[in-house]
């Protein structure tokens, strides 16, 4: 699967995950104004030009939605709308976040914070969500005809008592998987945004799980190993954080990468 390593606040500079493998592609999008939390109609061109596959030598080629996208930190989920915009077949979508992205802004930008809301109005290949680890009360402030498009899990619904026990949503069409790791326990990881209830291996057991599931079902069209349509991660602390022991923090997000990569390719 090919592999891109979004760099918009240069945190990945300082994060080595990706550095050896074959095929990853570091895009350099520090210069990209318009990009923090919320995407402006210029930085959206600039963004969709940047993450093309190039053609014949030259940057007309189309957006790569299958394969393994590395966002940054969780300022840029949004651009997990961007790749689900070129998946041009039915698909399911499935997202481990700590918050459910459907907080609606109030001008129509794309936003980290209302990307999934896009999703629902924008794709019409979209066909069910599954949004786990979301704050409850964050849940229970969104907008009734929003909040019942979509179908939330907690932790506890999916791992249940046990590590290594996951229940995984139920989905007929392939699957795309969007991983924010603001979902885990900020003792074992940490991000720029408020933390959840995970453990950092029940996210990678449920990764394990799906992508052994979904390798199974053989869709037409999907990359071979994963079985995945594609998957995007984003969940990286900030370069200039000032709450943690900013060293440790890279280091430990740095080495999680990895882990999931060992599990992808």
């Amino acid at each position: 699967m090919s592999m891109d390593v979004l760099n918009f606040s240069g945190i990945y500079e300082q994060e080595s995950f990706y550095k050896d493998l074959k095929g990853a592609r570091l895009v350099d999008l520090t210069a990209v104004a318009g990009t923090n939390c919320m995407c402006d109609d210029v930085a959206k061109e600039q963004l969709l030009k940047a993450i093309s596959l190039p053609e014949n030598g030259d940057n007309g080629g189309d957006v790569r939605a299958l394969g393994i996208h590395f966002i940054d930190n969780g300022n840029y989920h949004y651009v997990s709308a961007l790749y689900l915009s070129r998946v041009k077949e039915p698909f399911s979508l499935v997202v481990l976040d700590h918050h459910p992205d459907m907080q609606r802004p109030m001008f129509d930008i794309l936003s980290c914070g209302g990307w999934i809301c896009h999703v629902l109005d924008t794709n019409e290949f979209i066909r069910d969500i599954h949004v786990i680890g979301a704050d409850e009360k964050l849940i229970s402030e969104l907008l009734p005809e929003d909040r019942e498009r979509v179908k939330f899990y907690r932790v506890e619904d999916v791992f249940g008592g046990a590590n290594q026990s996951v229940s995984l949503p139920e989905t007929q069409f392939p699957v795309y998987l969007s991983i924010d790791k603001d979902v885990i326990y900020r003792d074992e990881l940490v991000t720029n945004w408020d933390q959840g209830e995970a453990t950092r291996q029940q996210v990678l057991n449920f990764v394990k799980v799906l992508t052994e599931r979904e390798s199974s079902k053989g869709f037409s069209g999907v990359p071979s190993g994963t079985g995945l349509l594609g998957i995007d991660i984003c969940g990286e602390c900030a370069p200039d954080q000032e709450d943690c022991d900013l060293g440790s923090a890279i280091h430990g997000n740095d080495e999680f990468n990895g882990e999931l990569l060992k599990l992808l390719t």
